[in-house]
């Protein structure tokens, strides 16, 4: 059996929808959180990919989250080792952050907190289709690391996916979101309500409903093909 390694950065109520769909395809989801204090395991022959989770800490504040230095290092690893790495919002920048790519909070002190719509570049079409609207939790963003590139745009934070070689994407969105983690952010991310780019519960429950089904469906077909 495969191992897809997943290195989590909160306590999660639930299995989150990616994880859950890996975990019925025959894969060993094995969950590692260097916040708790886990040691982030060996890459070998049985790694089929791996996950950089979302969470509440800072690639901007390295000495309060000192394991996010390790953490780093460890997406350099599975890159050089080519295996395939997924880096979803944390995820996302700790892999922008290895590469030299600036992370940092909006300009204007704007916060995304709801769904948004994507909007694909030439280069990520093939990956991220069109109309296809996301949910987002974050305060601060990525740039697109040197010699990545750029799969889609957003609004609050404009660069909301990348790529790196083949195997290797950064997300600054959510598509693992289910309805328990949506009523956990609500809760935890309460302080955001109100901010500029921030949406009220009301519109992030409708954005839910109008957009759940169409992100599920392009996630596992995601992960399908990450995974092979």
């Amino acid at each position: 059996m495969k191992d897809i390694i997943v290195v989590e950065h909160r306590d999660m109520p639930v299995r989150d929808r990616g994880q859950r769909h890996l975990a019925a395809k025959g894969f060993n989801v094995r969950l590692v959180a260097p916040f708790r204090g886990d040691v982030l395991p060996e890459l070998d022959h049985d790694t089929a990919g791996v996950l950089i989770m979302g969470g509440p800490q800072y690639v901007t504040d390295l000495d309060d989250f000192p394991y996010l230095r390790d953490e780093m290092d460890f997406a350099g690893r599975v890159m050089d080792r080519g295996v395939p790495l997924l880096g979803i919002c944390l995820g996302g920048q700790i892999i922008a952050a290895h590469m030299n790519a600036k992370v940092d909070d909006h300009p204007d002190a704007h916060a995304a907190f709801g769904y948004y719509p994507l909007r694909p570049t030439e280069a990520g079409k093939r990956i991220i289709p069109e109309g296809l609207c996301v949910p987002a939790g974050n305060v601060q963003g990525f740039e697109v690391p040197p010699g990545a590139t750029l799969l889609a745009e957003g609004e609050v934070f404009p660069n909301q996916a990348f790529r790196v070689g083949e195997k290797t994407y950064g997300l600054q969105f959510h598509p693992e979101l289910t309805r328990p983690i949506l009523d956990l952010w609500q809760d935890v991310l309460a302080d955001n309500h109100g901010r500029p780019g921030a949406q009220s519960r009301e519109v992030q429950d409708a954005g839910y409903a109008a957009h759940n089904d169409a992100l599920h469906e392009w996630y596992i077909g995601f992960l399908d093909r990450f995974s092979r």
